[in-house]
């Protein structure tokens, strides 16, 4: 039996619309005219895995465009982070003590009606640990989001929430992430964070950890 199961997160596509504006877990469509960004990666993931999204329009259609079949499972575990009554606004017109508590830290503080970004971390966390059981040994295509792709760094590094808010997490980006599975449960290996279209080969970047 294959002893790891290997994530290969993607980032969606830019959103499209206006920039600035905080999507969060809305419906917004996938700005998809890279093309060439598209195909790049098309050409690293693995053939024959798993492919899930968040179910959010603008995942889907990336994992459209990036070769997924048309039974994709969603899973609405992976969203991004729900903003609460800020989706769909832009930062800059969120003004006030509310929206300056937050930013005090922002990894535990939730926007109004929303979540923080430690309570994401918990759901993807179960998530993932739900998936690794389901498709032990499978290579996983994620396309999701850059918060979701920053809980999983968080949970396989064991890392600081607010600390992993400072990842770079480009659009159409590649981070790969393995759960090497022994009789204790998953050490995790990172392969590579946040790789773009036009980057070079997969690097190790971390070695395996509990």
């Amino acid at each position: 039996m294959n002893n790891a199961t290997r994530w290969w997160w993607i980032r969606h596509a830019p959103s499209a619309g206006e920039m600035g504006v905080i999507h969060g877990q809305d419906e917004v469509d996938a700005d998809l005219s890279d093309t060439e960004a598209i195909a790049d990666q098309k050409s690293r993931l693995p053939k024959d895995a798993v492919w899930l999204t968040s179910g959010l329009a603008r995942a889907v259609q990336t994992a459209g465009a990036l070769g997924a079949p048309d039974n994709c499972r969603a899973v609405s575990e992976l969203m991004e982070q729900s903003y609460g009554d800020w989706n769909g606004m832009r930062w800059a017109d969120i003004k006030g003590e509310e929206v300056k508590g937050f930013w005090q830290n922002f990894a535990t503080n939730s926007p109004p009606n929303g979540e923080s970004f430690v309570q994401m971390v918990e759901r993807v966390s179960e998530a993932i640990a739900s998936l690794n059981h389901e498709y032990h040994g499978r290579d996983i295509i994620a396309v999701t989001h850059a918060g979701t792709i920053r809980a999983a760094l968080t949970m396989a590094l064991n890392m600081f929430a607010q600390s992993a808010l400072s990842l770079q997490i480009d659009n159409i980006s590649l981070t790969r992430i393995d759960a090497v599975h022994d009789n204790t449960g998953p050490a995790w290996r990172v392969a590579t964070i946040n790789m773009t279209a036009r980057s070079g080969s997969l690097p190790i970047i971390f070695k395996p950890t509990k």
